[in-house]
């Protein structure tokens, strides 16, 4: 009998689905074949970890290893009350060539890992300072000339101040007075919430600090996402904003917005920033480049006011000098708080995927070139959407393509009727592939 077991990590809460390839002795020869592996992270309250899953032709995941990194995670259920610490971002752990790359967002540290062919099997090789406080995300594209050279970017969040509830029953975190400062005004924290540039040889594993590429001011609070367009030419980076949830009533006079950045990148060097914002959105977490442009981004946006809860999917378009908003979209029902925080665009490009916490489910965008042109009308929601996504942890929840299919571990298990997708779906944080 051969049986596969699915883990779904919903941050550091563990929900375990079974899928089985049942089939006895006489059809073996049937059972799903090893087709690759998936990395993902825990970002749990002590020791972060990578987590390694064989990955198998039906789309199916079993055989979970740990990888310690020797460095802490970013998970701190004690905070900010009913979050319980929870933190966004997308791009937590990137593959160069024969090594992985993993943020650990408690330890201001970037962990480098070799992966040994065929087996996937992951030695970690040291950890670097991330330069900057909760590190949450990291982007590379190759150094002009060179093969195995790469620029490397880590964004640092430093934190996520936020409002909840309304009314008698608001609360701020980390407090009022906090929130009651001007946040436009320059303070000692913003050298901690800021974009740091390595240098990284894929032909040894060596990471090397660079230098600060940028700081940010906190009323647009810290990066959640980093990302290079496919060319190398320009950088983007989205910020978390203040965000004021759990609450209908989501109200400017608390929320903060958050800003979409654009830079110039050549040889190390950016220039030219400058930002997408606008009032009533924020909570910007999941962000990517159309495939071979840098003009178009795709950005999932988790804190909406009320009149805006069609901005859940923005499209944002970069002429060099500005970065405006050329569409905008609901992600699963019209009209509703479902939270959209994570984006994937297929390997062909004709197809994104936006996972959103509230509502447990994925919606899929038809492509047309740079631009996404319509939904599909298709999402799909886990049977049971209690738990929400994720349980405040800290660790960030993310989409990654599987030979053809989408995973976002802690889904049920089964194929999919969205676009490409097709395989066992779940919900996992920081997921890479190969």
């Amino acid at each position: 009998m051969s049986k596969h077991i699915i883990r779904g990590f919903i941050l550091c809460s563990i929900v375990t689905l079974t899928a089985s390839s049942n089939g006895s002795s006489d059809n073996q020869a049937n059972d799903p074949t090893l087709a690759g592996f998936i990395y993902t992270t825990t970002n749990g309250e002590s020791i972060n970890q990578v987590l390694k899953l064989d990955r198998f032709s039906d789309g199916t995941l079993g055989n979970e290893i740990a990888y310690s990194t020797n460095s802490k995670g970013g998970a701190n259920t004690s905070a900010g009350g009913g979050a319980r610490g929870d933190f966004d971002s997308q791009g937590a752990v990137q593959i160069i060539g024969d090594y992985l790359l993993n943020v650990n967002a408690g330890g201001n540290t970037v962990s480098i890992f070799s992966i040994e062919k065929p087996t996937g099997e992951l030695i970690l090789k040291g950890n670097v300072n991330s330069g900057g406080t909760r590190p949450t995300s990291i982007t590379y594209t190759p150094k002009s000339g060179s093969s195995t050279e790469y620029w490397v970017v880590v964004g640092n969040q430093w934190n996520n101040p936020n409002v909840q509830k309304d009314g008698t029953n608001i609360e701020r975190y980390p407090n009022d007075a906090w929130h009651m400062q001007d946040l436009t005004q320059a303070d000692a924290t913003d050298d901690e919430r800021n974009i740091t540039l390595f240098s990284f040889d894929a032909s040894n594993g060596t990471l090397t600090e660079d230098l600060q590429l940028d700081t940010y001011v906190r009323e647009n609070g810290g990066p959640t996402t980093v990302a290079f367009s496919d060319d190398g030419t320009k950088l983007a980076v989205s910020t978390w904003g203040i965000a004021h949830f759990s609450t209908e009533l989501t109200s400017t006079d608390e929320q903060h917005p958050s800003r979409v950045y654009v830079y110039d990148f050549s040889s190390g060097v950016i220039s030219e920033e400058r930002w997408f914002e606008e009032e009533g959105i924020a909570g910007s977490i999941g962000m990517n480049w159309a495939s071979r442009s840098n003009s178009t981004l795709h950005v999932s946006n988790f804190n909406l006011i009320s009149t805006k809860r069609n901005n859940s999917l923005t499209n944002l378009s970069d002429s060099g000098s500005a970065v405006t908003k050329i569409a905008n979209f609901n992600t699963v029902a019209s009209d509703d708080i479902d939270e959209a925080c994570w984006t994937l665009l297929s390997p062909s490009g004709n197809i994104l995927y936006v996972s959103s916490f509230g509502a447990n489910a994925i919606t899929s965008f038809a492509m047309d070139g740079a631009e996404v042109v319509s939904s599909t009308g298709n999402f799909e929601t886990r049977a049971d959407v209690s738990p929400a996504g994720v349980v405040a942890t800290g660790l960030e929840v993310t989409l990654a393509t599987s030979g053809g299919g989408v995973v976002a571990l802690g889904f049920p298990v089964g194929k999919s009727e969205m676009g490409e997708a097709g395989g066992g779906l779940g919900f996992v944080g920081a997921v890479r592939s190969i």
